[in-house]
């Protein structure tokens, strides 16, 4: 690593400082440095690097992989039910919150047109679909993409911004759901998908929040599937940077009703790979099928009733507020 490497964010040039000089990787036998910028306060991964190679190993094992095997999950699950995004929306912030502020726009009598990149297996692009919206998927995996094809219907392609550029085809709101802490250059990625956008589109990206765990050092993915973790001041320079007006989504009402607790972060050092050098899972946990008495439970709201009960009765600290472990931030260019 060198002195420049070390000093500079590649987010906002500032200067920044080693957080963790060997932190352990997604696969055995790699490690990293993890470094924090002393301007936006963004966290980042070194050498700041994707690994392809890598994804094709996490979607080979996805059913067992720890963290990725629920993406497996929502993906067969969106076909057992008649309104998907209903399921979707109670299991995580992110999915709630792109969906209501997509239904907003609709509901102020707006239809957009949305384009999903990094659509991965495609279950949201199919829930959104299935809710009315007019909606593609891309992904740079063509094995993710054959899969939603093969389940949803033709509306993913194998795609890069360029593609998209070339067609001059432009989107009311593009969605990229956990996709910019994935990405080396987040910069070059923000402003090719700004020419994406129509005269009033909007960019809405969610990533994990690193302001709500101030003291922790990487509580996020394991490098390189994760390279950057980004705060609320990160995503405030983004927004200065590519001149766009930045507003912060707010998850109160996703937390009144949906009960997620509020771990402990873990210290980066004592974590452990999760694949090997040949890139097969050293820890697997496959989930298991959910029966119809469960989905019984989810279509009616009683689940969210008993995690909120058995929250109370366990003392289990809870998520409230406004912001929580997802940012969800709608980004607009400035006229």
């Amino acid at each position: 690593m060198t002195r420049e490497d070390r000093e500079r964010c590649r987010l906002c040039g500032g200067t920044s400082h080693r957080l963790v000089g060997a932190a352990p990787g997604y696969q055995e036998n790699r490690t990293y440095t993890i470094c924090e910028c002393e301007s936006c306060l963004a966290s980042f991964a070194f050498p700041l690097e994707a690994d392809d190679a890598l994804y094709g190993h996490i979607y080979r094992n996805i059913r067992s992989v720890p963290g990725y095997n629920r993406y497996y999950r929502y993906a067969y699950e969106v076909l057992a039910w008649q309104r998907p995004l209903a399921y979707l929306i109670r299991q995580e912030e992110s999915y709630w919150a792109v969906a209501r502020h997509l239904r907003t726009r609709r509901a102020a009598g707006t239809a957009p047109s949305v384009l999903e990149i990094g659509c991965g297996m495609g279950y949201f692009t199919h829930a959104l679909a299935e809710d009315g919206f007019s909606v593609t998927g891309v992904d740079i995996s063509s094995q993710a993409i054959a899969w939603a094809r093969d389940h949803y219907g033709n509306r993913y392609e194998t795609a890069t911004l360029g593609d998209l550029k070339a067609r001059r085809t432009k989107y009311d709101a593009i969605i990229m759901n956990q996709l910019v802490e994935h990405l080396p250059d987040i910069n070059g990625f923000i402003a090719e998908a700004l020419e994406l956008l129509s005269r009033d589109g909007e960019l809405i990206i969610t990533t994990p929040n690193k302001s709500a765990f101030p003291d922790a050092d990487w509580e996020t993915d394991l490098p390189p599937v994760h390279l950057w973790w980004l705060g609320e001041d990160a995503m405030k320079h983004l927004a200065k940077q590519h001149a766009c007006e930045l507003v912060f989504m707010d998850f109160s009402t996703f937390y009144d009703s949906c009960v997620r607790p509020r771990l402990q972060a873990t210290p980066v050092a004592s974590r452990k790979p999760v694949l090997d050098a040949q890139g097969s899972v050293l820890h697997g946990q496959e989930l298991p099928p959910l029966g119809g008495f469960r989905r019984v439970l989810e279509r009616t709201g009683a689940l969210d009733i008993l995690r909120r009960t058995r929250a109370e009765m366990s003392g289990c600290v809870r998520w409230h507020g406004a912001r929580g472990p997802i940012i969800a931030a709608v980004l607009r260019r400035l006229r």
